[in-house]
């Protein structure tokens, strides 16, 4: 048997024992690792809180504007870059940070080991800037966690079943350090960054919003599905479905934040709306219902935000950042554009059973009286208004206001 095998086999045996060590994986975002200050900040604090029993895995981010000065680089050259040249690219910056961190950590006196994407066993498949996860082989880390090393992983990376390197696209750090959890069967993922954790909407918006200490997964999915950029829908859909908890909390701190779990409901059938979401900045693009563009979306790289279908009409909605891509792919298959608007925006109000109230969309029409909102429409647990980008700043504060009320 391969020693690699045997190293595989042995760590998961040790996991199924009944002991008191427990995995923790911790992921850093952009702004928490921004610099070598901030990376030594973070180690000063792992070493001072860490139990001799738990075994950390930390998955990091690339310092904050890494990324997008090197997307910056690849369009200087390029105007179409290639999307494997720049996955290879970008990858470059969540290396940068482990190592910066594995030194800090060694620094502190404490034994570590960096690994990429690649070297930690997150396979995917083969689309280049937006891969999925297929499977996590991570036998390297549980060989180096039974050596009673802290493993520090790059995320938003991966290597596909033809030995490429891949990216998981915008947000893929979280899907990483969640996936991760999942095959660890770690007790916990903390996702740390800038904010003390989900709020009931934008801090830069609302003068004094909730912080939410608990919130089930159902909930959270639907806020970061409406644009709250806390958490990745990916990462949360990770933790749902494996039923990992996942708490958000700042990485100044490290003090107690938000925690997605499986939340009990206190009262049986109160409706409320919890948190309110918000995106600006989107395009909407009106495309004919037609096999060339059936075919364009098979291999689709780009995320939509929304997308609506009507008849003979397809309406996709998109992040503007994203413009100039799908604009080339629609020219390159010879898909027109039947009508267009920029810089749309929305407002999410997300809430138990709210789409079941009319009373919530009598008090939301009064409420937005004074906006130019376009369209309404709902899911399970929300209700979503299209309106201008440059009205939903006021009218988030003023259903803020409304529905959920300063904090105390």
């Amino acid at each position: 048997m391969p020693a690699a095998q045997k190293s595989l086999d042995k760590a998961l045996l040790y996991r199924s024992k009944d002991i008191t060590m427990s995995i923790i994986v911790k992921k850093f975002g952009g702004t928490s690792v921004g610099n070598t200050d901030l990376i030594q900040n973070i180690a000063r604090k792992i070493a001072r809180e860490k139990r001799a029993e738990d075994s950390l895995v930390l998955v990091v981010s690339a310092m904050a504007k890494t990324t997008d000065d090197l997307v910056k680089l690849a369009y200087g050259i390029s105007n179409h870059p290639s999307r494997r040249e720049l996955d290879m690219l970008l990858t470059a910056g969540e290396r940068i940070s482990m190592s910066l961190l594995s030194l800090a950590l060694q620094n502190e006196g404490l034994e570590s080991i960096s690994f990429t994407g690649s070297q930690s066993g997150i396979i995917t498949d083969n689309k280049h800037g937006n891969a999925r996860i297929l499977n996590v082989n991570a036998f390297r880390i549980n060989q180096e966690l039974e050596k009673g090393k802290i493993v520090i992983v790059a995320g938003f990376q991966g290597v596909s079943q033809d030995k490429e390197i891949t990216t998981l696209g915008r947000g893929g750090s979280d899907t990483s350090a969640v996936a991760l959890a999942c095959y660890l069967k770690a007790s916990r993922c903390e996702i740390y960054t800038d904010v003390a954790g989900v709020y009931s909407a934008d801090p830069r918006l609302v003068e004094k919003p909730h912080l939410l200490r608990n919130i089930d997964y159902a909930q959270m999915l639907a806020l970061a599905y409406s644009g709250s950029k806390v958490l990745h829908p990916r990462a949360v859909e990770f933790a749902y479905k494996y039923r990992i908890p996942v708490e958000v909390k700042s990485s100044f701190t490290f003090e107690a934040g938000t925690l997605i779990h499986d939340k009990k409901e206190e009262n049986m059938e109160e409706r409320s709306i919890n948190a309110i979401a918000n995106k600006q900045g989107l395009l909407r693009l009106e495309l004919a219902r037609e096999e060339r563009l059936n075919g364009l979306l098979r291999n689709w790289n780009n995320e939509i935000f929304k997308y609506r279908v009507e008849n003979d009409r397809v309406e996709l909605v998109v992040e503007e950042k994203y413009q100039s891509e799908i604009r080339y792919q629609l020219g390159q298959a010879g898909i027109p554009i039947l009508a267009e608007q920029e810089d749309v925006g929305q407002v999410t109000l997300v809430g138990l059973g709210i789409n079941l109230d009319p009373g919530f969309l009598a008090a939301t029409l009064e409420l937005c009286e004074p906006f130019s909102v376009e369209r309404i429409q709902h899911s399970d647990q929300t209700i979503e208004l299209t309106l201008p980008s440059n009205q939903v700043n006021e009218c988030v504060a003023a259903l803020h206001k409304a529905f959920i009320g300063d904090a105390k």
